[in-house]
């Protein structure tokens, strides 16, 4: 059972490991005024990409060339979470 593991795989055990630790309260720094931020550096940001980690976020922070879906647009408005680029 030698087989290295696939970028799909690892980005999936990634994932689940950030959303443990996030409903743990283990991540998330709290930003000026006790307002939680998630920073997300992947170029493109879906709701895949935010599955379960939005929880208790103000503020959202990706990159300045980073494309943001409407969905994921939408989704922080209904949660009233801000979008900041960087």
């Amino acid at each position: 059972m030698n087989q290295p593991f696939d970028p799909e795989f690892i980005e999936r055990i990634v994932q689940e490991v950030i959303r443990r630790l996030l409903k743990q309260g283990l991540v998330g720094g709290a930003a000026a005024g006790g307002e939680t931020e998630l920073a997300v550096s992947d170029k493109v940001v879906t709701l895949a990409t935010l599955d379960g980690r939005l929880t208790g976020v103000k503020r959202l922070v990706v990159g300045g060339r980073s494309i943001v879906t409407p969905a994921v647009k939408d989704e922080l408005k209904d949660r009233s979470i801000e979008l900041v680029r960087r």
